[in-house]
């Protein structure tokens, strides 16, 4: 269980205010742990200054503020209180300005000596109050909330980009403690000590060396970095040190593979739309709640109040400051399905008029089937160096109090502004803005933030990875004296616990790794391992070495290779693949499958091989051969369990199937970057096939339909050459796909294409020869052309548009069977197995193939909020809805429309929907349909 939150939730926060995130909605998958880093500094370690001061931070009813802020305002440094309110920072000799704040209170600023030995600095924090002014009182009613945070909005993109590079310090702390385990895991969670931590798993017997998991338990991650940042992205990271009492596996360090986000960015770590989002007004109602002046600023504080309850909106309160209308602070609560996340952070002017967060505190009270725990996190930060953006100039709208920034935007001329910058300043220029200049003042900040980047990071369509780690090779074996010299915040009694119960862990472990293994236990690991052996063949592995050998088994009670249908009778098969990855890149992988059908008595068989040679230009060759029973319909059919199911339990066979010997070979490659070409040739001796039982668990009597689908070609009386027969058929395809502008990265010498902001354009050519010689009509030769057009688009936060537009024919169709015809995936069963894209839900199988030239078209458009969403009880799901409409328009299915409404997500697996369609605009059917995504 712990091992699950730690792989599966992991955050942290940069110096910049990014939130280092890594989360498993949105097609990541949950690798990293709960690690916390992801902070950029250069600093000497061995330089650490002696002088300390330390004190405690309380409010004035004498309670500890907990996680307030420390900043030393000469240095850029801060530091935070722990929960008791004790703080403690290590300072070279000289006089400072020392900053205490905390969120709610006002800040206190002293003038502090520091010379040799430690001083004891304790300070009260005074309540924060908020005043609302006359001059915020809006004539129209409108909450004066609403004219600060558009203007906050506006300036986000400037924000998200005005630092061009930093260097900077950080020291990172966090924590879990084991607040409830369900009773049902108590015993089968287990701590298993090693070397350096511990680690915790579930579902096995505890040794006699290991120790329970129990409520009370702690677990403490501290860490000491140094990062450097040039923007776009590029970082460099050093790990000096860090300390762990956490599961073995959650210290392999990579924080900068984790997702960025900002509270700047629109959307969160793909998790939840920000409140500074240009679309915030649709998610977000904001409440002011008064201003209070902080030095030479003034301070707005702003409730959000999300318009909904849901997982992915925030509430909580943020600060903007006057006439910057950047972030002061943010205190944002965000309830998910595993719990609630609190962020808090605290932004301070680090130089001129860039204002960075100095402090983090984050808090986590994870609540999921029985479990709690809560998880907090520290940091303390020290900016060495900040530049801005000399690319990017703030507008002449907002206020510059720094002299040097002021002088050289007073140099700017009014002639080399652009245009863009000329209607930003005009908008700035309003007392009051509309949404619509909201919305316009977001876009041009954009705009000018995008025209900041070198145009050679621009043109460029790799997508790089600029992030360096080094992992120094004593990071982890620090012992307590230099951590109680180097920790800036100092540890709470529960953190101090959490390493005593590491020690005497790792102790235990020392004392009894010294005790050689009775033979009676080698007989126990021989059983145990021939157990696991006998396991893997039953239910499936993968069996590796270091030579790149890989041999996959799907197992024996793989049930995805048991089914049944009326032609085959009960079909049984195995499953593996052989693969080997040689070092210069190149991959062979030999995948055999294997069949039984009882009923028709036949053996079959297939062999996919594919050998891969040049990675960056992703040429293959793969020959493909075999006898199987086919689909009739290539482009998807009724999923063979589903057909198992009501073929069974409902006397229903909707698949036809027909025997096919095949000979596949071809070839693959990238032509340039977006431009592929796929060449090959195919042959297959088609065999038509006969119902060969007629069992099923009920209505016995009843017959099976025939092996024939049901398509108005194939009626009595149609044309001879179009019916299903034997036939041998040989055919030469190549398919031209093309996406312009085409980004992709490269991963361990593999290219990935990542898509562009063009659609995918493809041409496909086939030219076919029949064998009609069973019906005496010979050879007969046909060509076939196909152009398709289709993209898939995020168009805003958790929402999505995807469209396709497919359009073929045949030179001469008239020597087609229905073989090759064009087949359309239709799924008229109100149950389905895995999502179909491009599917029809309303016409019968079979019953939409045609050898006719037709015009296809797909468009799905998904959104967290629409209908039903908006609704108590629904908004706070993970749930989006989803619009499509689908068209096909041929000889039989002239103008065939369908629309459709669902609702996916449904606990993660699950979509519900309704579907219409309509003939030339006359209503059809109505249907209901219920998919279950395993993939």
């Amino acid at each position: 269980m712990l091992q699950f939150f730690r792989k599966n939730y992991p955050l942290s926060f940069s110096p910049k205010g990014e939130m280092i995130y890594s989360f498993p909605c949105g097609g990541r998958p949950g690798r990293g742990y709960f690690t916390i880093l992801g902070f950029l500094l250069f600093l000497n370690c061995y330089h650490l200054p002696a002088q300390t001061l330390k004190g405690r931070i309380t409010n004035q009813s004498g309670v500890p503020v907990q996680y307030a802020t420390v900043y030393i305002q000469e240095l850029r440094q801060g530091t935070t209180s722990n929960t008791k309110g004790d703080y403690e920072i290590r300072l070279p000799s000289g006089k400072y300005t020392v900053i205490y704040q905390s969120l709610g209170y006002q800040p206190v600023y002293l003038i502090i000596n520091i010379s040799d030995g430690a001083i004891s600095k304790d300070v009260i924090l005074p309540l924060q109050y908020y005043e609302i002014p006359e001059v915020r009182i809006s004539a129209s009613g409108e909450d004066p909330a609403y004219s600060i945070m558009r203007k906050a909005i506006g300036m986000a993109p400037y924000y998200q980009n005005n630092v061009s590079y930093y260097k900077a310090e950080v020291y990172l702390k966090g924590n879990l403690v084991i607040n409830k385990i369900p009773k049902l895991l108590q015993k089968s969670m287990k701590i298993e000590s090693s070397d350096h931590s511990t680690s915790v798993s579930a579902g096995s017997k505890p040794k006699s060396e290991d120790k329970l998991l129990k409520a009370g338990d702690a677990f403490l991650m501290e860490s000491f970095n140094e990062i450097e940042f040039t923007a776009p992205d590029k970082y460099f990271q050093r790990m000096i040190s860090y300390n762990s009492t956490f599961p073995a596996e959650g210290n392999e360090i990579s924080p900068m593979s984790f997702i960025q986000a900002s509270f700047y960015q629109p959307v969160l770590a793909d998790m939840a739309i920000s409140p500074l989002a240009p679309n915030a007004f649709s998610y977000y109602n904001f409440k002011y709640l008064g201003a209070s002046p902080q030095g030479s600023f003034s301070i707005n504080k702003i409730q959000v109040i999300p318009k909904r309850k849901s997982q992915q909106l925030f509430e909580g309160t943020i600060y903007i400051i006057e006439d910057l209308w950047c972030l002061q602070s943010i205190d944002l609560t965000n309830e998910n399905f595993f719990g609630k996340i609190r962020v808090q952070q605290l932004f301070v002017p680090v130089q001129d008029d860039i204002w960075m967060p100095v402090s983090h505190k984050f808090e986590v009270n994870i609540s999921i089937i029985g479990f709690r725990a809560d998880a907090g996190y520290g940091s303390s930060v020290k900016y060495i160096e900040v530049r801005p953006n000399p690319a990017l100039q703030k507008p002449a709208g907002i206020s510059v109090d720094y002299k040097d920034r002021a002088v050289t935007q007073k140099k700017t001329s009014d002639t080399t502004i652009s245009r863009s910058k000329q209607q930003i300043n005009k908008i700035l220029e309003k007392d009051q803005l509309s949404n619509r200049d909201m919305v316009k003042l977001s876009r041009l900040m954009e705009k000018e933030s995008v025209a900041s980047i070198p145009d050679s990071t621009k043109k460029d369509l790799e997508i790089k990875d600029h992030t360096k780690q080094i992992v120094e090779k004593d990071a982890g074996k620090k012992d307590s004296t230099y951590w109680a010299r180097i920790r800036p915040i100092p540890l709470s009694d529960i953190e101090m616990r959490s390493l005593k119960i590491s020690d005497s862990i790792k102790s235990a472990r020392h004392i009894q790794g010294t005790e050689p293994d009775s033979t009676s236990g080698s007989k126990k690991k021989e059983k145990s391992k021939f157990i696991k052996v006998a396991g893997e063949i039953v239910s499936g592995h993968s069996w590796t070495d270091t030579t790149g050998f890989r041999f996959t088994f799907d197992g024996l009670l793989d049930l995805k290779r048991l089914g049944f249908n009326s032609v085959d009778g009960f079909k049984y098969g195995l499953n593996f693949s052989i693969s080997k990855t040689w070092k210069h890149k190149s991959s062979l992988l030999i995948a055999p499958d294997i069949n039984w059908a009882f009923n028709r008595r036949k053996f079959m068989w297939g062999i996919n091989t594919n050998y891969s040679f040049n990675k960056i230009k992703l040429r293959q060759i793969y020959l493909r051969v075999g006898s199987e029973s086919k689909d009739v319909n290539n482009r998807g059919g009724i999923n063979p369990l589903i057909n198992t199911m009501t073929s069974l339990l409902l006397k229903k066979n909707y698949l036809k199937l027909y025997e096919s010997e095949y000979l596949t070979l071809g070839y693959s490659s990238e032509i340039i970057n977006g431009l592929s070409i796929d060449l090959s040739t195919n042959f297959d001796d088609r065999i038509v096939l006969q119902n060969n039982t007629n069992f099923s668990f009920f209505k016995s009597q009843k017959i099976y339909s025939e092996n024939v689908p049901l398509n108005s070609y194939l009626s009595p009386g149609s044309n001879e050459i179009n019916a299903l027969g034997n036939q041998k058929h040989f055919d030469l395809l190549s398919i031209l796909s093309y996406t312009p502008l085409q980004k992709y990265r490269i991963s361990k010498g593999v290219k990935i294409p990542e898509g562009s902001d063009w659609p995918t354009f493809s041409l496909a050519w086939q030219h076919g020869i029949n064998d009609f010689s069973e019906i005496k009509q010979g050879l007969r030769r046909s060509d076939m052309f196909r152009f398709e057009v289709s993209k898939s688009k995020s168009i805003g936060a958790f929402s999505n548009l995807r469209w396709r537009i497919r359009t073929a024919g045949y030179l001469d169709n008239r020597n087609l069977t229905f073989y090759d015809f064009f087949q359309f995936n239709s799924q008229p069963f109100p149950l389905l197995l895995n999502n179909y894209e491009d599917a029809f839900m309303i016409p019968s199988f079979y019953s939409m193939s045609t050898p006719e030239f037709y015009v296809e078209g797909h468009l799905k458009y998904t959104t967290p909020y629409l209908l039903l969403k908006l609704l108590p009880g629904f908004s706070n799901t993970l749930m989006r809805e989803n619009l499509s409409l689908s068209y096909l328009g041929s000889k039989y299915h002239k103008n065939y429309t369908e629309i459709g409404y669902s609702i996916s997500e449904i606990l993660f697996i699950g979509e519900l929907g309704v579907y219409a369609g309509f003939d030339d605009i006359r209503y059809r059917s109505v249907g209901l349909r219920a998919i279950l995504n395993f993939r």
